[in-house]
């Protein structure tokens, strides 16, 4: 779907195609250098192209589960995925979601338009409740999730070990359908 931003230029949102392989794995190695908010450390994505096709088309065959590249001006410089959390049924109503955006491209709207596509995806897929997690320090993103409604439901201490010895702690975020 084309979406206006803030800046009157327009962004697509679409499925990742497995043609998108070089893309995807550039575009999270660059990702991975500009926040320490990803789950990698810079260096740490090894992925060959050969390998980012078949998790792409693995993807496309299930139906439990969507990629999507935000493509601005030709070039893809963000990625969002969402998935249900489990696929046995009393699980089938919750899904998961995760977003990659290039720094270049922050505070246009681009994520914003990744979770509407995420959200519409949800109501497709009759998800009535949608989770992620966050850095509590990334308030750029904890904004936007609040901002479309997502909650705090918890906090994961030391969800992550940066290379120095450091910790950041995760929220898990919640929002209902």
């Amino acid at each position: 779907m084309l979406y206006q931003l803030k800046n009157g230029q327009c962004v697509l949102i679409r499925p990742l195609q497995t043609e998108d392989a070089e893309a995807m794995i550039h575009l999270i190695r660059t990702a991975d250098c500009e926040t320490p908010f990803l789950a990698r450390n810079p260096g740490e994505f090894n992925v060959t192209v050969e390998n980012e096709k078949k998790i792409i088309a693995n993807a496309l065959s299930n139906h439990d589960a969507a990629l999507f590249a935000a493509e601005y001006h030709g070039q893809i410089v963000g990625h969002c995925s969402v998935a249900l959390v489990r696929s046995r049924q009393r699980f089938r109503h919750r899904a998961e979601v995760a977003f990659v955006l290039l720094k270049d491209y922050w505070n246009l709207g681009i994520g914003g338009k990744m979770m509407q596509t995420c959200l519409d995806w949800c109501r497709d897929h009759s998800v009535n409740q949608i989770e992620l997690t966050v850095v509590t320090q990334n308030e750029r993103a904890l904004n936007m999730y609040k901002s479309f409604g997502f909650e705090i439901c918890g906090t994961v201490p030391h969800a992550l070990c940066y290379p120095d010895g450091s910790f950041a702690d995760e929220y898990m975020m919640i929002k209902q359908l």
